[in-house]
């Protein structure tokens, strides 16, 4: 005895008229649209391109169907082929499902480097190129929700890792470049009530505005924790 888990992912409904042979274009453009919404739900922001669509909707058991009423993805897999549940009515009115698979690509438009970068160096618009990869398949399968794409305002960011040439760009390789460095000489404002004193510091940790982080006193060596400001001094409360 075979055991069957069907995990059903996304659920579509549309209703497509009756398939007959003068309308036969545009009842794929009606099951692609149903396959694209289902697969866009899955792959946010990609281009799905169906390629043999039209050869699917003369075949069994597509054919088959005088309308369709729901468009399930049971399965996505990393050959780039996509396994869906259709539901509707037979020829003769009546209910039928049958799960149909068809090969699929998704393109999205990513950056890339059009050099080598080093880590943490900072990040410029000129450096990278946009270009259009496929999702569906191969590595880029495997990040398509972390991919760096041509929205992405690179002012402000560094690279936290190597950046290839011609590689796409992953979120978690670059990240919001720091206010402040470890080893940076920063002012250091001691503030208590409406006093405030302020002196020279190291700072001993990098961090960006608003976050707290540890520095030493120039002259006493002295640490001390203190908040970045926006003026890139690092006040502590008394």
């Amino acid at each position: 005895m075979i055991l069957r888990i069907v995990l059903v992912l996304v659920l579509t409904t549309h209703v497509v008229p009756a398939f007959s042979a003068e309308s036969s274009t545009s009842h794929s453009q009606g099951l692609s649209e149903l396959i694209r919404s289902a697969l866009e739900e899955r792959i946010s922001g990609a281009d799905i391109r169906i390629p043999s669509l039209d050869r699917l909707c003369d075949q069994s058991p597509i054919s088959d169907y005088a309308t369709i009423t729901k468009v399930r993805l049971v399965e996505d897999r990393p050959n780039g082929i996509a396994l869906f549940e259709i539901s509707g009515s037979g020829t003769e009115g009546q209910s039928r499902t049958d799960l149909v698979q068809t090969p699929y690509s998704a393109w999205k438009k990513v950056l890339v480097p059009i050099r080598r970068i080093n880590p943490n160096s900072k990040l410029k618009s000129e450096d990278f190129r946009t270009i259009e990869i496929n999702v569906a398949t191969g590595s880029a399968r495997e990040y398509r929700g972390v991919l760096a794409s041509p929205d992405l305002q690179i002012d402000g960011l560094q690279s936290r890792q190597t950046l290839l040439e011609n590689q796409f760009v992953t979120t978690s390789a670059i990240e919001r470049q720091p206010d402040l460095k470890r080893g940076d000489l920063v002012r250091l404002d001691l503030v208590s009530g409406e006093l405030t004193l302020s002196t020279q510091a190291t700072a001993s940790e990098t961090g960006s505005v608003g976050d707290r982080i540890r520095v030493m006193t120039t002259k006493s060596k002295k640490e001390v924790v203190g908040t970045i400001r926006e003026d890139h001094a690092v006040e502590v409360r008394l």
